[in-house]
């Protein structure tokens, strides 16, 4: 999702533009006094993490032996402009915002750093920042500042080589285009070359003045746009401005909310300050406009959207978790969407979809060991979800992120607890978040991979998601032992059932609304059989509720036998077709509801349904359909007595 901030930091690195040219007759000696006014803008590089592997050794010697051997990272250019005040993009300045790596410094040709004191000056729409170091460069001679020189007079581009040195560029002074929003100032544009780096350098004419403030490139032209300095000189001291306009959408509704950001700072500040304000304006921002969403839309939310009413009647017999969204006709729908799955070893595996993950633990490692090592959940999902670093021209493949950099808890609006998980991935300085809910066979996730200043934005987003999220819950009964036997994980639903797995004897399941008793004699049972507790959302009453729909009892993954009950709402008059007559065939048990036996895909099923509480079927508006399912083509006589011996175990609680 765009958001605000993503303006600032989307050009990270710099300009990337065309080839070098030469400097076009610019005086020896006045270069030299440029150069020595220009200043790499860096950031010290986090040590590598030991924790952190590769399934191969990383090819350094892809990357360029200055950068390689550099303990800082170049991200942008400065430069003087008198009384210990400098210059840089204001892009530049946010690289800095939530980053791994160290705060932004100045480095000059000789290598000496200088560390950044006070913010005096920023503009984000503007793209500036004026600041002061703790101690000044001896020395240093700053620019004099100029005005716009003639159109198609020859211009310099001056700016650090991504950590090589700082160079000087010509080109030509093309033109002028209003700002974008308002058009409340004209962009210079020039011809002069720029490299990854170049942001926030300065933009010189002929006579080494600068006349504006280099800072991107055209998107559709070979053109660099930059500020002009009389922008930043007439700017007043003390004062942080910050503005913009963004969409604000969320995947689960076709809608969107404009967020114009309007906010002064009062300045001087610490880097580390204004970083931290700016970073929570915009996050503070991104989240009154998806409230504003949600709430301008609210009619058309679910559950509360009359199209939300086939999704709330119908049965989804999903394993992988689904997100709920409004279709392109209006009415809300949980569709499947592809996956890819990657099998582990001892029966593991993990399924994937558009950020979504399904892991099941493989059998030998105990489900609470799973829970409690963030190190080794990530190590499996590594397995299936792929993670790369860039070393040069080369990928090469994460095996390990170590342990997780931070853990909280959310519970959602369904009361289903989350796991808010985060691991740095410093040589992208970017996060790999996921959000993730303990099941029986492992964890279901949502999975985010953000620049680290992203975070919070990105975390607060997958939250309102978590609301939409359509999850089952299952398991084999070995796997139900062991994740009974952890209270504090499970959704708040089970605090009003009873459930009771003995893989010898029986699996009970009791509910205020239904119960449930499956033992040998109806289905063989071992460790390896499983149980899904199919999780629906339906109306109870004047609410909607998150609550079992469905049981499933098989007797093995690999074993087309089992039973099963599906609960059923009378539908409302206005639905379609469809589940109108399903609700009539169920009403007069016409087939399939009547017990005879169908045959698909190599085996057999006949289904029927669960007496009403006190037999008054007419007015019933919930019904219970049971289901056995045995392997191969079989007989009426082998299948009816084991669905007369369901029917006997089931019992409908509620009317």
């Amino acid at each position: 999702m765009r958001v605000l901030l993503s303006a600032r930091v989307l050009v990270l690195l710099g300009l990337i533009a065309s080839g070098a040219a030469p400097a076009e007759s610019l005086d020896g000696a006045l270069q030299q006094h440029v150069r020595a006014a220009t200043f790499e803008v860096v950031q010290k590089k986090p040590e590598e993490d030991p924790a952190i592997t590769y399934d191969r050794p990383l090819p350094l010697e892809l990357i360029p032996f200055q950068q390689r051997n550099d303990k800082y990272r170049s991200v942008g250019t400065a430069f003087a402009i008198g009384g210990n005040r400098y210059v840089t993009a204001a892009h530049v300045f946010l690289i800095g915002a939530g980053s791994q790596y160290g705060p932004l410094q100045l480095r000059d040709a000789e290598g000496t750093v200088y560390s950044i004191d006070k913010i005096w000056k920023f503009s984000d729409t503007q793209d500036f920042t004026v600041f002061s170091l703790r101690a000044e460069p001896k020395g240093v001679q700053p620019l004099e500042l100029g005005s716009a020189p003639a159109l198609n007079a020859v211009v310099y581009a001056v700016g650090n080589a991504l950590g090589e040195g700082i160079v000087i560029r010509d080109g030509v002074y093309t033109s002028e285009t209003p700002e974008e929003q308002n058009g409340e100032w004209q962009w210079m544009r020039f011809s002069a070359a720029a490299s990854p780096g170049n942001s926030g350098g300065p933009l010189i004419d002929g006579s080494g003045r600068v006349v504006g403030v280099v800072l991107r490139k055209s998107q559709s032209e070979n053109l660099n746009y930059a500020l002009p300095i009389g922008r930043v000189s007439g700017f007043r001291e003390g004062e942080g401005r910050l503005g913009g306009r963004a969409p604000i959408r969320l995947p689960i509704i076709d809608a969107s909310e404009t967020v114009d950001e309007n906010a002064t700072v009062t300045l001087p500040k610490t880097p580390d300050e204004l970083s931290t304000e700016v970073l929570g304006i915009s996050i503070q921002n991104v989240e009154h406009g998806q409230r504003d969403l949600l709430a301008h839309n609210s009619d058309r939310l679910f559950p509360r959207s009359a199209s939300s009413s086939q999704l709330l009647h119908s049965e989804i017999r999903a394993v992988f978790p689904r997100v709920m969204r409004e279709g392109q006709d209006g009415v809300w729908v949980a569709q499947a969407e592809q996956t890819s799955t990657a099998q582990l070893d001892h029966n593991g595996l993990i399924e994937l979809s558009h950020g979504i993950t399904r892991l099941r633990k493989p059998d030998d490692v105990p489900l609470a060991s799973l829970y409690a090592d963030t190190k080794l959940y990530m190590d499996l999902l590594l397995k299936g979800y792929t993670v790369r670093r860039q070393v040069g021209s080369e990928t090469v493949k994460v095996t390990s992120l170590g342990k997780a950099a931070s853990v909280t808890a959310h519970t959602d609006a369904w009361g289903r607890h989350w796991q808010v998980v985060s691991w740095n991935e410093p040589w992208s300085d970017e996060v790999l978040v996921s959000i993730r809910m303990p099941t029986p066979e492992g964890y279901v996730s949502l999975l985010a991979q953000t620049p680290s200043g992203f975070r919070q934005v990105a975390i607060d987003t997958e939250l309102l998601l978590l609301d939409y999220i359509y999850v089952s819950l299952g398991g084999t009964l070995g796997q139900w032992q062991e994740y009974l036997a952890q209270k504090s994980v499970a959704p708040k639903a089970l605090d009003a059932y009873r459930i009771e797995v003995d893989p010898a004897k029986r699996v009970y399941f009791h509910s205020p609304r239904c119960e449930l008793s499956v033992t040998p004699s109806l289905l063989p049972l071992s460790r390896e059989s499983e149980l899904w507790l199919r999780f629906a959302f339906f109306r109870d009453g004047d609410s909607v509720v998150w609550d079992v729909g469905g049981l499933t009892v098989g007797e093995g993954r690999q074993k087309p036998h089992f039973v099963a009950f599906w609960r059923i709402n009378r539908p409302d008059a206005d639905l379609p077709e469809r589940f109108q007559n399903t609700w009539r065939k169920i009403q007069a048990q016409e087939f399939p509801y009547n017990g005879t036996i169908a045959t698909a895909n190599g085996a057999t099923h006949a289904d029927t349904v669960a007496d009403v509480p006190g037999g008054d079927t007419a007015n019933a508006a919930v019904r219970y359909t049971l289901v056995v399912e045995v392997e191969g083509d079989q007989t009426q006589d082998v299948v009816a007595p084991q669905l007369e011996l369901l029917k006997s175990s089931f019992k409908t609680v509620e009317h």
